[in-house]
């Protein structure tokens, strides 16, 4: 047998290093990793757009009857978190940009375990839930604004848009091309192997890679319920493409979904089916979010530009030798040629050039000279003016810009300075404090729409009268509407105190 040719020897050596590498290349794109900043990040898997079937069957053992099925299609493919974001991840967000959650900047603190079950205190916050966290733990005492703070900042950094799944992406992630009550099946036994829940969590959190990931590679469901960005509302009948629940007022009051059951709740409140409901602005120790990610990087925004300073000239790049020669003409594309001496840009303008500055100079002069005189007669009438002859102290003013989901604040204030927020956003009136840590354009503060009003003030100002109403989460519906929590007083909430 004659041997084969070098060259085709070489082709198929050539074929089957391109095809390794090819193999690595797609496995690189299934996972993705943000970089958060001080040697910290976080873990994305691709899922790829398909069709699901959404809720329960009827024979299902622990079903809702929120749970009608439906066809649903997921057309494209989008990144999401491996786990619930964890502590470390959070802390990276508060460190960089001195973001303070509801439960630390309200009076009444949040919902944190007190030995028997989840009571309101303000010692309550993500710092401290009631029981111990490592940076590895899923954070918790987040609200939905707090969430939606951290995905804001997140896109900020990584120029991709990140957001919390719809219901459906975070139910369709979750099963992973199952149909069974978990992903892992149907039984108890699988249930504990995968889920933290009432029985069996030790009243606590865990790490997020405590239990095995599902089929996709995530690890979901149990520990921490997580924020959705739909309001809750029953199933429209009929197959749905990219769902989203966008009106607050298809249930008995407006209510944000929270999926995957969690710690604190019994182990068939964490089927992938499961639906729960609380109000955005519910802080409880069981209660943490995800993210997804688009799959393109967007353009680096645009410089902001402050009032009063003008944009940069663009740059004028000087061509050697393109001084023009007399006699010969300038081409129509170089009308103001430009020469180059060291360290010096010099352009030929020529007389009526010239003529022209002088005008340009002689103009203003004029001009300065009549304001002078003028203001040195009205000095003279009238000397007493305090306008004339003291000057007033220089007081900060802040400059606020609003934009779609929040504001920008821009001051004098020293970096560290404590301010008192109060603005009012889809109605809500806020009144909350921030540590002013600027950037080149400021500092954003996010606050999910364009807000109606924003007004800031350093601390120790007295704040103007905007009434503010201390958001709790709220009772099961078959449970009396809470009270108000007030700081003198501490009654004991029921176990659950958020709408599960």
């Amino acid at each position: 047998m004659e041997p084969h040719p070098p060259h085709l020897i070489d082709f198929r050596l050539l074929l089957a290093v391109g095809l390794v590498l090819g193999g690595q290349l797609l496995a690189a794109e299934r996972e993705l990793r943000l970089d958060l900043g001080a040697d910290a990040g976080l873990d994305l898997v691709l899922v790829h757009g398909g069709a699901f079937t959404q809720g329960s069957p009827a024979e299902e053992v622990g079903r809702g009857t929120d749970e009608d099925q439906r066809q649903v299609r997921i057309s494209a493919d989008y990144y999401v978190s491996r786990s619930a974001v964890t502590r470390g991840q959070w802390e990276r967000f508060v460190s960089e940009t001195g973001y303070r959650s509801e439960a630390e900047s309200g009076t009444s603190g949040g919902f944190g375990w007190d030995g028997t079950g989840l009571s309101q205190d303000p010692r309550f916050n993500w710092r401290n839930p009631g029981f111990p966290q490592t940076p590895e733990h899923p954070v918790c005492l987040v609200t939905f604004p707090d969430a939606q703070a951290f995905c804001s900042w997140l896109t900020r950094k990584s120029r991709r848009t990140c957001t919390l799944p719809t219901e459906a992406q975070w139910e369709y992630a979750c099963r992973a091309g199952t149909t069974t009550p978990w992903h892992a099946g149907a039984t108890p036994d699988d249930c504990d192997r995968i889920i933290w829940h009432q029985g069996n969590s030790g009243n606590t959190t865990h790490p997020v890679d405590s239990k095995p990931s599902n089929g996709w590679g995530l690890v979901i469901g149990g520990n921490v319920s997580e924020w959705c960005l739909d309001w809750y509302a029953p199933y429209p009948a009929g197959e749905a493409v990219d769902p989203r629940q966008d009106n607050p007022n298809l249930s008995d009051k407006p209510r944000r979904v929270l999926r995957g059951g969690s710690w604190l709740r019994a182990a068939k409140h964490s089927r992938s089916a499961v639906r729960y409901r609380a109000d955005p602005r519910s802080r409880n120790a069981d209660i943490g979010f995800r993210i997804v990610c688009a799959l393109e990087t967007t353009a680096p925004p645009a410089p902001p530009v402050r009032a009063g300073v003008p944009n940069p000239a663009p740059k004028v790049e000087a061509v050697p030798g393109d001084r023009p020669q007399r006699g010969v003409p300038t081409p129509a594309h170089r009308p103001n040629p430009v020469r180059q001496r060291p360290g010096i840009l010099v352009r030929d303008f020529g007389v009526s050039g010239l003529l022209g500055g002088l005008v340009c100079l002689v103009v203003p002069l004029g001009v300065v000279f009549l304001l002078v005189r003028l203001i040195s007669k009205h000095g003279r009438r009238d000397s007493g003016n305090a306008f004339l002859t003291r000057p007033k102290p220089r007081v900060p003013r802040p400059l606020i810009r609003k934009c779609g989901d929040g504001f920008w604040i821009d001051g004098d204030w020293p970096a560290g300075s404590v301010l008192r927020l109060h603005y009012v956003a889809a109605g809500i009136p806020v009144d909350t404090e921030l540590v002013y840590r600027p950037g080149p354009g400021g500092q954003f503060v996010y606050t999910g729409t364009e807000p109606e009003t924003v007004s800031v003030v350093p601390e120790g100002t007295a704040p103007p009268p905007v009434p503010v109403s201390e958001p709790v989460p709220l009772d099961p519906p078959a449970m009396p509407e809470p009270r108000e929590v007030r700081p003198a007083v501490s009654p004991r909430p029921p176990v659950f105190p958020s709408a599960y």
